[in-house]
């Protein structure tokens, strides 16, 4: 062996002792800490950022010294490699310091003792299983509904997913509440001091936001697009618990694009678990297999339904901020507008064409329960209703015509007591239940009777029957029975004192709009017969103008199946300022006319 190669590996032996020698200073320093209970984060990790900014500072401060810290160039002057691969140690270790001293602040997971923290894992994973469970078998009933893709529910169907929507709601806030608790689960240290903790709280708060997307995502696919059916969750609804935007608001919570991240970085740290070596045995030795499976299933189901499905959720999730942001600061103006429409006549101001004595004869014909459209001219709002028909009101009659209609029918007696629980005549029921409406239609109107149920833009009021008149009157007779008359009554007693729907939104019944309360007092149910009238779709909306009614009587006239029968009719003659009982076939087609009656002939 020649004198060079000797001094090759001579070399070479020099630098592996070199290299060997800071390693196993670094083995002995390691077990040294964790023989006095030193942790990986924050503490050992802590240590060695300090290190690491002392390394890069040294690194700079020689590179300085030594006229190294910058060269020249053809273009200029510039930091060389040495100063700025310090300058990125620096950087690093600084930004590590920073996520260790974070890190350090306690939380109120991490603030927890050894047999606190497992009391407190314990009965938050009996919560998060009970839920789960709860949830899990929710879901399929709500996915036998299957609403359509546009319109609205019947209002079994419809009361069968506000009771689920309210379920969900209430278990969904409380599972986020464990969520949230122990999202904290990377401040546990990774080595044996905090391991298991780490394990156990991060796996119960992924499995519980998976549960919550998937939940989200099932949901929201049974709505699958339908605009009326997220707006009914939407609205307020006092007797189920559920706030105005509830719907909205757990979308953004839970499917907005924030979740999906964390579930995607969830599945990402799940997975490198499940490759290293012993993590599933130590959960299985821990019990927390089933838990880990749940997650598994839950991941399983939330890929099933493909990315496209889960982005275009998650877009329309985000979307809901800037949805209600525009409402909010729109919705005001245009209830303002309608309300100002509503009220400005442009000519014969206070002034209508029906006379008194017509509407008593008319009044003569009618029934508690019937159906009424009217038009007034020369209001604005009459340019941004669809048809020469733009109001309906129900009929109620005055205090004694609603006795005689239903206080001695021994079926209409027959549902009021098993509703009431006792035997008490229907206008007795109906004073107990709205003592305040009960006295309001005692009371007269300039000198007339209260004889309606509208919805004006004060809200659903009781009329009389001559300030709803106007210039032009016609009364339907639905074809059902005295029960059905009296429950379509006393559902629009329920309605009284809602306000009035400037939004002219079918799909909430928070507030209503004039043929609303005639749709919803009439709508069939569970223990109601009801009138099925439909609705049709207008700019992407479940709607019902006035006008429809009046179609829907003409479709179906002759028809042993005809929703109305014809009660009466008073035309008028704009041009010449008079008005005259007409007939049924006028009636019938009535709903063709132009919505500009000076333009009839």
């Amino acid at each position: 062996m020649n004198a060079s190669t000797r001094e090759t590996i001579g070399n070479s032996l020099v630098v592996a002792g070199g290299l060997a020698l800071p390693g196993i200073v670094g083995v002995a320093v390691g077990y040294w800490m964790a023989d006095l209970g030193a942790s990986w984060l924050p503490d050992t990790v802590g240590a060695l950022s300090v290190g690491a900014l002392a390394a890069g500072g040294l690194v700079l401060a020689g590179s300085a010294l030594r006229g190294r810290f910058q060269e020249e160039t053809p273009v200029g002057t510039r930091l060389r490699r040495r100063a700025l691969a310090g300058l990125a140690v620096l950087a690093a270790a600084g930004f590590v310091r920073l996520g260790v001293e974070w890190v350090r602040e306690p939380s109120p997971l991490t603030a927890l003792d050894a047999p606190a923290y497992a009391a407190a894992f314990s009965a938050d994973l009996a919560r998060h299983q009970e839920l789960s469970a709860q949830m899990e078998a929710l879901l399929p009933r709500v996915e036998a509904i299957r609403p359509p893709g546009t319109g609205l529910l019947n209002a079994d169907d419809e009361r069968r997913l506000l009771e689920a929507w309210s379920s969900l709601f209430d278990q969904a806030l409380v599972l986020d509440q464990v969520r949230r608790f122990h999202e904290d689960w990377y401040r546990f240290d990774l080595s044996r001091h905090g391991r298991d903790r780490n394990l156990r709280s991060f796996l119960l708060t992924f499995a519980a936001e998976a549960r919550l997307v998937e939940s989200a995502l099932r949901f929201d696919a049974v709505l699958a697009g339908n605009d009326d059916l997220r707006h009914m969750l939407d609205a307020p609804h006092d007797d189920l618990g559920l706030p105005a935007n509830s719907w909205s608001q757990f979308r953004e919570q839970f499917l907005g694009a924030r979740d999906q991240a964390r579930v995607r970085a969830g599945a990402a740290w799940l997975a490198g678990l499940e490759h290293a070596p012993g993590v599933r045995d130590e959960a299985q030795a821990l019990g927390l297999a089933t838990l880990w499976d749940d997650v598994d299933a839950r991941l399983a189901h939330i890929r099933a339904r493909g990315l496209l499905d889960t982005s275009t959720a998650t877009a329309a999730a985000d979307a809901q901020v800037l949805r209600r942001e525009l409402k909010r600061v729109w919705f005001p103006a245009q209830a303002d507008v309608a309300e100002w429409m509503g009220d400005e006549k442009l000519r014969r101001v206070g002034r209508y064409l029906i006379p008194h004595e017509q509407v008593e004869v008319m009044e003569k014909a009618l029934v508690p329960g019937d159906v009424l459209v009217a038009r007034k001219n020369w209001y604005l709002s009459n340019v941004g209703l669809p048809g020469f028909w733009p109001h309906a009101i129900l009929y109620v009659g005055d205090p004694a015509k609603l006795s005689a209609a239903f206080d001695a029918d021994p079926e209409v007696g027959a549902w009021v007591a098993s509703q009431a629980g006792e035997a008490i005549p229907f206008t007795a029921w109906i004073a107990r239940r709205h003592p305040r409406w009960a006295a309001q239609h005692h009371e007269e109107i300039d000198g007339h009777a209260v004889r309606v149920i509208e919805a004006i833009s004060e809200g659903v009021v009781l009329n009389s029957l001559d300030h709803v008149a106007g210039d032009y009157l016609a009364g339907l007779h639905p074809q059902r029975s005295p029960l059905a008359r009296a429950q379509a009554v006393a559902a629009a007693f329920d309605m009284l004192g809602r306000p009035y729907d400037f939004d002219f939104d079918f799909a909430t019944d928070h507030a209503i709009v004039c043929s609303e309360l005639v749709w919803r007092a009439w709508r069939p149910a569970e223990g109601k017969e009801g009138l099925d009238i439909p609705t049709v779709q207008k700019v992407g909306r479940s709607t019902l103008p006035a006008n429809e009614l009046i179609r829907i009587f003409d479709e179906e006239a002759g028809r042993p199946d005809a929703k109305f029968g014809f009660v009466g009719f008073i035309d008028a003659v704009e041009k010449e300022g008079r008005t005259f009982v007409s007939d049924e076939a006028s009636l019938r087609a009535s709903y063709q006319r132009t919505k500009w009656d000076v333009a009839q002939k």
